[in-house]
């Protein structure tokens, strides 16, 4: 009876598979649609109200950064949804920049309106180089207006930019000046019973100084200083300059402070327009009618017509095309030095080594210019990415360094031997310096009753931090501190046609800002990103060039799906991001920096200071 019956199961078994499949074949060509709807929906409605001309609103919300990091798509929802609610959270130097140059040239946007408002950090270099090109939107005879609530010091620095800067009544302009405060672990480490074991090379060397100290040590005290009050020079500098106002307006003494503000009645507001820091003080009605007098109004007469600078670099051609004249290369080296790959925003020394590589190899390409923006990392890694510099080098292709914010400490290592490194004055940079950090808990789980033990069959097996690190390892380890120290000083001797004892001068871990450094021969000159670009294709011979920046691409589903949760995440209700973002933030501020030592030896080159 079963046989008769077997062709039957057999028949509605393959029917019921051919039913499955066709069932999830149309269930997922139903996403599928869904999702393409859904983008040309929003495309659509974004194209009919995006106006065509206007004002060019640069609402500047989140973090101003060289290279915007580029996570997997789960990671990227996860970011954006915990970011913030306006526009992503990573807002990339160049494409502002690009977006004012072709403003500058564009009939149809009749001015810039500056919203700062939700602006969280930048470093003072990068704001420079937006504030440098807000003026050059200025000399086209288009106006910038700035408005806002309230501006902290970092938002300032552009508003002061701006033909028109209007201020709340309510409002207020907070400068405090540039500090550095660290927290130290010292006293807490022993209370806990942990060891911090510390290997180090540099007098200035001060990233391990908040767990062997509870206070900033005497020469980190001298040499942040300096690098500190000629940020702050510049940065009041840049500002009087700009708002045509006297240097004490912008950093007055505290009996300057108290007796202007006890002049105005306490009111923060009029402190800053009897200063000159601002215009006018403006309600909001007020500030919609400043924009519409240059940019005009709706149909509606309720508001003036603008578009924002996502919307606007998407009608914009690609800023690096890509034709058949000869190359010069660019690559961008932001973030944190790790080994192995690394997503965009971090420095892999695997990931950037093979985009070294790939320029070299590229026929096309002549010179190469790397753009540096990081604080160092893992020295490994920095000799990982060196050592295919030189390579390139080798092949006979130019290499040019441009420094940016920072390029520091494994950030330089990567930079010496460049044929010509230009800094921005603003750029920390040296900290030419070596240290190893490891702890052992041996005493403070042996309070809680818990003790290791075993063997091994050499003297240097069971090295881990439930056990006391032996004194011959301790001696090891600071062996190769001091020859990696060595090292660094010898191939910065080489790159830059100095002496070892010229370099260990101004090494010792001191960090140095752009313009000292030049003075001693760290770099070749002060210059932009344009001006080092320029310079490659000169030391190149090339008359006529494009650049071509080099990055590793994203796979077609990385993009889809990272355009897709762009979207989905700022559906996400506010409410829930508020308070996640805040946790997200603290945890990433206080974590990331031990998380991010990675080097397999222990030996990192990294300046923490260089954080400004």
């Amino acid at each position: 009876m079963a046989r008769l019956f077997t062709p039957l199961r057999w028949l509605l078994r393959t029917l019921w598979r051919f039913i499955t499949f066709v069932r999830l074949l149309l269930a997922n060509l139903m996403f599928l649609l869904f999702i393409i709807l859904l983008l040309f929906a929003l495309t659509r409605e974004e194209s009919a109200l995006v106006p065509t001309s206007g004002a060019l609103v640069l609402n500047l919300a989140g973090e101003i950064v060289e290279q915007s990091s580029t996570p997997a798509a789960g990671g990227e929802l996860l970011r954006q949804w915990l970011g913030s609610a306006q526009a992503p959270r990573e807002l990339v130097v160049g494409d502002i920049l690009y977006a004012i140059s072709r403003a500058k040239q564009d009939p149809d946007i009749k001015g810039i309106v500056l919203k700062l408002q939700d602006l969280e950090s930048g470093s003072f270099g990068k704001l420079h180089r937006i504030a440098q090109a807000l003026d050059d939107f200025r000399s086209s005879g288009k106006p910038v207006l700035a408005a806002g609530d309230f501006f902290t010091q970092h938002q300032y620095l552009l508003a002061a930019h701006a033909d028109t800067l209007l201020l709340n009544p309510a409002g207020g302009v907070l400068i405090q000046g540039l500090g550095l405060y660290n927290l130290y672990f010292k006293s807490a480490l022993e209370k806990l019973d942990i060891q911090p074991h510390i290997f180090r090379v540099g007098t200035y060397k001060s990233f391990i100084e908040p767990y062997s100290r509870d206070d900033m040590s005497a020469e980190a005290r001298e040499a942040n200083g300096r690098w500190l009050n000629q940020l702050w020079d510049l940065y009041v500098q840049d500002v009087t300059r700009a708002r045509n106002i006297p240097a004490d307006a912008v950093a007055p003494s505290k009996e300057q402070l108290l007796a202007r503000m006890q002049q105005a009645g306490g009111n923060a507001a009029q402190y800053a327009l009897a200063q000159g820091l601002v215009d006018q003080l403006a309600t909001r009605e007020e500030i919609q009618q400043a924009i519409m007098a240059f940019a005009g109004q709706t149909e509606d007469g309720l508001d003036y017509p603008a578009v924002d600078l996502a919307s606007y670099l998407r009608r914009q051609p690609s800023q690096y095309a890509d034709g058949k004249q000869p190359k010069v290369g660019l690559i961008v080296a932001a973030g944190m030095m790790q080994n192995g790959k690394q997503p965009p925003g971090s420095i892999g020394g695997e990931s950037l080594a093979e985009l070294v590589l790939q320029a070299a190899r590229d026929e096309q390409i002549k010179a190469l210019v790397l753009r540096i923006d990081s604080p160092g990392g893992s020295a490994f890694a920095a000799e990982q990415i060196r050592t295919e510099l030189l390579a390139l080098k080798a092949a006979g292709k130019p290499l040019v360094v441009s420094m940016g914010s920072t390029a520091a400490s494994g950030g330089y290592w990567i930079a010496a031997n460049a044929d010509k490194i230009f800094a921005e004055p603003s750029t920390l940079t040296g900290s030419i310096g070596v240290f190893g950090l490891y702890a052992t808990a041996d005493k403070a789980l042996a309070k809680l009753g818990i003790r290791s033990d075993g063997l091994g069959t050499t003297d240097f097996t069971g090295l881990d931090p439930s056990r006391p690190l032996p004194e011959h390892v301790k001696q090891l380890v600071q062996m190769s501190v001091e020859d990696t120290y060595r090292r660094f000083v010898q191939l910065v001797a080489e790159g830059r046609g100095m002496t070892p004892d010229a370099v260990d001068k101004v090494a010792q871990g001191h960090v140095w800002t752009g313009q000292d450094a030049q003075r001693l021969g760290l770099v070749d000159g002060l210059g932009s990103l344009d001006e080092a670009i320029r310079s490659a294709a000169e030391l190149a011979n090339l008359s006529r060039y494009q650049v071509s920046v080099q990055e590793a691409p994203l796979s077609p589903t990385e993009r889809l799906l990272r355009q897709l949760f762009g979207e989905v995440a700022l559906m996400a209700p506010t409410e829930w991001r508020a308070p996640l973002q805040s946790l997200w933030q603290q945890l990433s501020q206080s974590l990331a920096p031990l998380a991010q030592l990675d080097d397999p030896r222990g030996l990192y080159s990294v300046c923490l200071a260089c954080r400004i």
